[in-house]
């Protein structure tokens, strides 16, 4: 770039008394893009604070969607009926969720243990309840972003994966479905669905944004 000054703050660039620069394209476009500007570019100095104030921003509201997603997210219904009655819905497409914890030796131990005297392992159960809740999680959302309100035929399946056996992995798929009639009582409900799809259809597209990296 000819100038000898930041095209947008105007400071003096790369000189005796200053080591200013002017930053890359990618992040000249990713400043604009995010700030709806056409500037030039943008200097060492107010490029990088402007970056900064950008992701920062960004990051923010990915996590203010994803903390209001998680809050309502279990409102979803998953069944296991394949065709449940009184139901006018449009069926869309399947979808499914994987999770892989690590079981341990310990949890293994303690597993045997209460198996032998007819019990529980309370560690394992955990995990396997925490790998169910990741696995729901991704259904919802997935079933979310088709449109969908509701999950029918839901399928659950557990297996040990890894050479030692020492993973759990639990698997689970249904069929997304978008019910058609819902009640006037059942409006409010609706409209909880309706603005979960579209807080899960404007995180896909902040993580969908590319941050170039500053350095």
């Amino acid at each position: 770039m000819a100038s000898k000054d930041c095209p947008n703050c105007n400071k003096k660039l790369d000189g005796i008394l200053s080591s200013r620069y002017i930053l890359s394209k990618p992040l000249t476009d990713f400043i604009n893009s995010q700030s709806n500007r056409t500037m030039e570019g943008y200097c060492s100095d107010c490029g990088v604070n402007e970056y900064n104030a950008i992701t920062k921003d960004l990051e923010s509201r990915k996590q203010e969607l994803v903390k209001n997603i998680k809050k309502d997210l279990h409102l979803v219904p998953i069944i296991t009926v394949p065709n449940p009655s009184n139901w006018e819905y449009e069926i869309l497409e399947i979808v499914t969720g994987q999770s892989v914890t690590g079981t341990g030796l310990l949890t293994e131990i303690a597993s045997s243990w209460a198996d032998f005297l007819g019990g529980q392992s309370e560690s394992l159960a955990g995990k396997i309840l925490k790998g169910e809740n990741i696995c729901k999680e991704a259904i919802r959302f997935s079933c979310l972003l088709l449109g969908g309100n509701a999950i029918i035929g839901t399928d659950i399946d557990y297996s040990e994966v890894g050479g030692g056996k020492g993973m759990l992995m639990v698997c689970m798929s249904g069929t997304s479905i978008k019910v058609k009639n819902w009640t006037e009582k059942q409006n409010d409900f609706k409209e909880k669905i309706n603005h979960l799809a579209e807080n899960a259809t404007k995180l896909v597209e902040l993580k969908s944004i590319k941050i170039p990296s500053l350095l």
